[in-house]
């Protein structure tokens, strides 16, 4: 049997900025702003609601690990 390997750069943060991430994936920052009101980016608990917003990664990653097929 055959196996994949897929290979990429991840962050070494559970948690990272808009700007990093938009860095990380080539997605424009607006775009990525856009995903995270959408839903469709998971972001860590602000305590205020003037903090940046940080996407956790670590959720990201198992969400990308149970789409997995």
């Amino acid at each position: 049997m055959d196996s994949t390997s897929i290979v990429f750069n991840a962050p070494l943060s559970p948690f990272v900025t808009v700007q990093k991430f938009s860095e990380f994936t080539g997605i424009a920052v607006g775009q990525v702003n856009k995903m995270i009101h959408e839903g469709r980016l998971p972001i860590r608990n602000k305590l205020k609601p003037k903090e940046k917003p940080l996407i956790n990664m670590v959720a990201l990653a198992n969400e990308a690990d149970q789409q997995a097929y």
